[in-house]
C-alpha cells in the first residue's frame, strides 16, 4: 500500500469522501485530485501528498474519471471532498 493512502484511510477511515459510505479496504480507492496525467502534460512531479489524495469508493472514483478535470461537475466533486477530508 502506498504511504499517502495508508495516511489517508489512518485519518479517515473506509468512507467514500464523495458519497460517504463505509467501504471494506478492496472497495475504497486512492484518487489523485490533480490526475497523474495533468501533471505529466505540464511536466510536474506527479503530486502524491495528503493534500492531492481522496478515497473513493469504486463507482465515485469510475465517476469522477468520467469528467473533465477542470470541468465544472469536476471541481464540485472535488470540494465535495476537500470537505469531508480530514486535516
Amino acid at each position: 500500500m502506498h504511504d499517502t493512502k495508508a495516511l489517508l484511510i489512518t485519518k479517515n477511515g473506509l468512507r467514500c469522501m464523495l458519497c460517504g459510505r463505509k467501504k471494506s479496504y478492496h472497495e475504497i480507492q486512492w484518487h489523485h485530485i490533480k490526475p497523474k496525467s495533468e501533471c505529466k502534460r505540464l511536466h510536474e512531479p506527479i503530486d502524491n501528498s495528503y493534500e492531492n489524495g481522496a478515497l473513493l469508493c469504486l463507482d465515485c472514483h469510475a465517476y469522477v474519471h468520467t469528467l473533465k478535470y477542470h470541468s465544472k461537475e469536476y471541481v464540485e466533486a472535488m470540494k465535495k471532498v476537500i470537505k469531508n477530508r480530514n486535516p
